[in-house]
């Protein structure tokens, strides 16, 4: 991967040439992005309008770095050590959010903030990270705890019986949860990193629904730019989405030790069944500890078990 600086005139040049290739436009500060078989190119927005950044990746990144850069004998080599991505279309430095634990009937939600740099983005090439849901839950049990001591990063883990407090309350949804969620790690790991001004997060609902589910609450994060799919394209709401991860399957390894059990994970026919024998041996209110009330799950099983 490589950066060069480029006048606007060359930028449009650039633009034009890969026209066909180009599959994002004005996502946050990128004003577009384009991806041929084997390379990458992002070009970065400038407020002054002038000395555009654009970063190329992939196998001919050297080649086209040269054919575009308006003063060559600033290009240099990378170290053959360094490794590429292709994965990802913005892996300068940033923080990104992403959340699990929201479609399953039992277990917390769990939200995460990661800061990546040049470091972190060796980090996940050397591992292979990718969006949790590409890699086994194996992998990740096995692989953030040899990097997490190495990243920076915040999360936030809301156990069922504090979820299920709050849902009750006339002004919450799950969707106002994971908001409040968001902008707590978000805001805490600004603060650890407070010259980042790229902020990405994996987009559940739109922009102004966010803001306005926050109205009422202090730090507010702004300028975030939001992204369906984000842990596709950034390194940060991928890595953010394993650590994520990584919390949530150690509170339900904690989770089975102490009832003894395996605990199924989504919502599906078997959870029910699990959940009737669990609320045989424990009891309705021991279930509804670790499980999540407003889903339609908990009104079957009362009616099953005749509550």
């Amino acid at each position: 991967m490589i950066d060069i600086k480029v006048s606007k005139e060359t930028l449009l040049r650039i633009e034009n040439d890969f026209k066909d290739y180009i599959t994002q436009r004005n996502i946050g500060y990128i004003i577009f992005v384009a991806k041929t078989n084997e390379n990458i190119i992002t070009a970065y927005n400038n407020k002054k309008g002038i000395n555009f950044k654009v970063t190329f990746q992939g196998k001919d990144y050297m080649d086209l770095a040269k054919k575009y850069c308006e003063d060559p004998s600033l290009i240099h080599k990378k170290k053959k050590e360094d490794k590429e991505s292709l994965y990802f279309i913005d892996i300068n430095n940033q923080i990104g959010s992403d959340e699990v634990g929201t479609g399953d009937f039992l277990g917390p939600i769990v939200v995460c903030a990661t800061y990546v740099d040049i470091n972190a983005m060796k980090i996940i090439n050397e591992y292979h990270i990718q969006d949790s849901k590409k890699m086994t839950d194996k992998k990740i049990l096995e692989l953030i705890p040899q990097i997490k001591n190495r990243i920076h990063y915040e999360c936030k883990l809301l156990p069922n019986y504090k979820y299920n407090n709050a849902i009750k309350k006339p002004t919450f949804n799950i969707n106002k949860i994971k908001c409040i969620m968001h902008n707590y790690v978000l805001f805490n790991l600004k603060q650890k990193c407070p010259s980042i001004q790229n902020i990405y997060m994996d987009q559940f609902l739109d922009k102004e629904k966010y803001y306005s589910y926050l109205k009422n609450v202090n730090n507010v994060v702004k300028d975030i730019t939001f992204k369906e799919k984000g842990e596709t394209y950034f390194p940060s709401v991928a890595l953010a989405s394993c650590f994520a991860r990584y919390f949530f399957l150690e509170y339900m390894k904690e989770l089975e030790v102490k009832y003894q059990t395996t605990i199924p994970l989504g919502a599906s026919k078997d959870v029910d069944e699990f959940s009737i024998n669990f609320v045989k041996k424990y009891g309705i209110n021991e279930l509804e500890n670790i499980c999540k009330a407003n889903f339609k799950n908990l009104s079957g099983i009362k009616k099953e078990i005749s509550f």
